[in-house]
Parts: structure tokens; sequence; C-alpha cells
């Protein structure tokens, strides 16, 4: 590592910054990804996806110092959870009320999986392609869908998506109260009211701080990169936010830092600029 450069903390929402929505990772990436790590520098995932949605070569590389998941209601640090959090059982049960009352499809997402009510399968095949082999298809990007008929008794659940809701989402946060965060989807399918449902507080900001006390790193010392609706409070957070160039506008204005979109080896450039790698 350059000497008059301080080990950084950097910080990777996955898609659109790290993989675009294939799901695939930039050959300059992957390149800026171990030349940082070979100099010293953490690489850590930050993601609103749950840890059984993250890839299996993400969680098995040796790339990663740690995973934020789940939109930082969970963080491991060196394979090791350091912190969790669950949505309690009643606020769930009244949540999934609601979402059958403004008739949405959605999807709850926890440690063992990602779960469907059965008798929205046919909707779920529906947003996703309209076949079952378009549904397996895309859960491989997703997650395996699980669908069940009893979705509130679903265990150790982080988060939700859902998608064609009835109403808004300032609606849904007024509804809904001060228990759940609500913002629009970063991984939009359709063209309605889609978004994701979090734990108030519980934020990739939140979880940062987490991994940060679990490694003994300074928050001075993070870099930051995102694109999407929940990375406003990570970009924030860090000493320096960057976002990629095909991220939303409004994150592009708060941002330290715009590069290049993730297909045009926005990653690179960015570590490049930023010194972490030569």
């Amino acid at each position: 590592m350059d000497k008059h450069l301080e080990k950084k903390t950097v910080f990777l929402d996955i898609d659109g910054t790290l993989t675009n929505f294939k799901g695939e990772l930039p050959k300059s990436a992957e390149y800026a990804l171990r030349e940082a790590s070979g100099r010293g520098h953490d690489m850590v995932i930050c993601s609103g996806r749950t840890y059984t949605q993250i890839y299996p070569w993400i969680r098995e590389s040796n790339l990663f110092r740690g995973i934020v998941s789940g939109a930082g209601s969970m963080v491991r640090y060196r394979g090791d959870v350091v912190f969790r959090r669950y949505v309690e059982h009643g606020k769930m049960s009244m949540l999934l009320d609601y979402l059958d009352e403004i008739g949405s499809l959605y999807f709850l997402q926890g440690d063992s999986g990602i779960y469907c009510p059965q008798d929205r399968r046919g909707d779920a095949v529906q947003l996703f392609g309209g076949s079952e082999e378009a549904l397996e298809e895309k859960s491989k990007v997703l997650g395996k869908i699980t669908f069940t008929d009893d979705p509130k008794n679903c265990p150790e659940v982080n988060k939700f998506v859902f998608y064609g809701a009835g109403r808004s989402i300032r609606q849904m946060q007024k509804d809904l109260g001060e228990y759940f965060t609500v913002v629009e989807s970063s991984f939009k399918l359709a063209d309605t009211v889609d978004g994701e449902i979090t734990i108030n507080g519980y934020d990739k900001a939140f979880g940062m701080q987490q991994y940060l006390a679990a490694n003994g790193g300074r928050r001075e010392d993070t870099i930051a990169f995102g694109d999407g609706p929940n990375d406003f409070e990570m970009l924030d957070y860090a000493q320096v936010g960057v976002a990629m160039g095909n991220a939303l506008p409004a994150l592009k204005k708060t941002a330290d830092l715009v590069t290049d979109p993730v297909d045009e080896d926005g990653l690179l450039h960015a570590f490049q600029k930023l010194g972490l790698i030569g």
C-alpha cells in the first residue's frame, strides 16, 4: 500500500454498482477489487439483498472482508455474524394484512430464503416473465422463491419487497407509521409502485457502523459506492460517497464523486481517482 494512503474500508452496493442488472461483474471491476484488496484495503459488500440472495461467488470470495446485508439488518465480519435484526412477528402480521388490502404482490426476505404467498404465484410468474421457466431464470439473479400458504409464520424475516401497490410510496409510509421505512425499489421490474420495506433505523449506514465496530475501522477512512434509492444513507455516512454513472439523479447530486456507469468501467475509474489502485 502507498505509505501516504491510509487503509480504507470500501462499502459496495451490488446491483447497478458492483454488478450490472444481469448479475455480471465487469472484468475491470474484478481487477480493481483484487488490486485494492492486495494493497490492504477492506472490500465490504453493503446490499439491500438479504444474505441468501447474495450471489454464492460473492459469499465464497476471498475478496470481501465482510457483508452488510438486508439493507443493514445483518452484518458479517470475516464470516462471523456480528449483528442481526428481524422484523417483530406482530408488526409483520400487520404489514402483510396491509399489503393484501392494497393489492400488492410481496415477497418476504430473510435468513432462510425468499417467500411469497402461494395464492399469488400466478402474479409472480407474470411479473417475472410470464412462464415458470422465466421465473426460474429470474430466480438466478434475485434468489430462489418459496411459495407458502402461511407467510405470516415465515422465520427470521429481515425485509420485504413489493410490486404493484395501489398507493404511493409516500402514502404507504404514512399508513405504516414509524416502525417501517418504505423506499422505491432499486430493482424495479414493472411500471407500477414498487418498493422495499425495512425496519426503521436499520439502514445501510447503520450496518456500516456495526461493521466498523467489529473491524476497528474509522468512519473517516470509509468510501461507499451506490446507485439506487436505498444508498442515500450509505453515501452520506461514508467519508467519500461515490455514485455510479447509472445512479439516480438525486443520488448523484448528493455524492462526493460521480463515476462512469457500471458497464463502462465505473468502479475501476473511481478506484483509480481515489488512489485505491494505481
